[in-house]
């Protein structure tokens, strides 16, 4: 049996505004406002700043997008 541990590294909260109007959040099937959101590893790290677009109520990450669908940033 192999067992595999998924460890993240802590991270810092950078940015977080609102991101447009309300939507349909896929999660809640609800509509909901969704707040635009950086974090950034706290400390040295090969990673930079992640981004996200989070439901303010149920706080999933990318729950506007309908299932199947993700996002891609453009740097």
């Amino acid at each position: 049996m192999t067992v595999h541990i998924l460890w993240t590294e802590p991270q810092k909260e950078v940015v977080r505004k609102q991101d447009g109007d309300e939507r349909w959040c896929f999660c809640c099937r609800k509509r909901r406002v969704f707040e635009y959101v950086v974090l950034s590893p706290i400390g040295m790290s090969y990673y930079g700043p992640t981004r996200q677009i989070e439901c303010t109520v149920c706080k999933t990450m990318d729950g506007d997008l309908f299932p199947g669908q993700y996002r891609e940033w453009e740097d």
